[in-house]
């Protein structure tokens, strides 16, 4: 059209950008369109939660959940999530008082629903879960969760301070404390290093400090709190490795005389487990400590294995360490 002088080069430049402007704009609407509709099913997740715990309000005259030592039995626990098929389906076992179990399994598994359970998030729909003999939806919400401590993976930070931010475990808690629980989570010298030190304000879901950061102000409150049962979400993946030991001992000191469910994804994280709870779809599938189910040779084996922490040597050295228990026992 230009060569036949039909069109002019400035009207195939302005056709040109026009063009362009209007692809922008059609490439920002599918966007939008595609934002309309994951917002939607995450309202949609949201109403059905509020139904939910509409529906789950609890009864009056429930008593409170007090001097609680963690010993903690699951019996016959089922629970399934509506519409879905998916939850846990006959899950027993029991944890000592002070004892550490390590939850495992793949993705889907029903760790992190069993944890929820036990929180009271959800209730099951059959079967009970006990907390010193005490059958929990016989006592209130309020009273079970104050007697937990949780690190998830995502720290759930506030866009207030670093000190608020840890305050959050314990209201009441004193200055001291919380510096003294900052310490304890290794988190004491990266706050000293910021120019406002407690007062720094961590941003939306802690967007200003870094993954490890965000992970040991977590942590931090867990300490605060100072529940008799504490849960770890794999509560280390963020870190670094120099942290992560100094964080380790930290949460080493932390279990001591406390009930803990650590969520494993990592296997080099259950070695210390009293009990290892391998869940697959929703059942447990193999149950016991950590040398027992090495030695085995079934599920929790396999995934150490192709993990590369079992091979025919350590099963020599785990069985020679077995032996020598029972030799020692006889």
């Amino acid at each position: 059209l230009v060569t036949h002088g039909q069109l002019g080069v400035g009207d195939v430049i302005a056709f040109t950008g026009f063009a362009t402007m209007l692809i922008a704009r059609l490439d920002q609407m599918s966007a939008f369109a595609n934002q309309i509709s994951e917002a939607r099913a995450k309202l949609e997740d949201f109403y059905h939660l509020e139904d939910s715990a509409a529906d789950s309000a609890e009864p009056d005259g429930l008593r409170d959940l007090s001097n609680v030592t963690g010993h903690v039995r699951f019996e016959n626990v089922g629970f399934e999530f509506a519409n879905s098929g998916q939850g846990i389906d006959d899950v027993s076992f029991e944890v000592q008082a002070g004892q550490t179990v390590a939850i495992v399994g793949p993705t889907g598994a029903g760790k992190t629903t069993l944890i929820n359970l036990l929180q009271r998030v959800f209730s099951p729909s059959h079967g009970r879960i006990l907390i010193d003999g005490i059958d929990t939806r016989t006592v209130t919400r309020k009273s079970v969760r104050h007697s937990i401590a949780t690190v998830f993976q995502d720290a759930g930070l506030l866009n207030r301070s670093i000190e608020d931010n840890i305050r959050v475990g314990r209201a009441d808690a004193s200055n001291d404390e919380i510096h003294a629980a900052a310490n304890a989570a290794a988190a004491q010298d990266f706050i000293l290093s910021k120019s406002n030190g407690y007062d720094t304000v961590v941003g939306e879901r802690g967007g200003q400090l870094s993954g490890g950061e965000r992970q040991r102000i977590a942590i931090a409150r867990a300490v605060l709190k100072d529940a008799p049962i504490l849960v770890l979400d794999e509560a280390t993946s963020a870190l670094d490795v120099e942290t992560e030991d100094r964080v380790k001992e930290a949460i080493d000191e932390l279990r001591r005389d406390r009930t803990t469910f650590i969520i494993a994804h990592r296997l080099t994280t259950v070695r210390d487990a009293d009990l290892v709870v391998f869940m697959d779809k929703g059942r447990v599938v193999e149950m016991g400590g950590f040398t027992e189910l090495s030695l085995r040779n079934g599920r929790f084996a396999s995934l150490l294995r192709a993990g590369g922490l079992l091979n025919d040597e350590e099963v020599r050295r785990l069985s020679r360490t077995v032996l020598q228990q029972q030799e020692a026992a006889a």
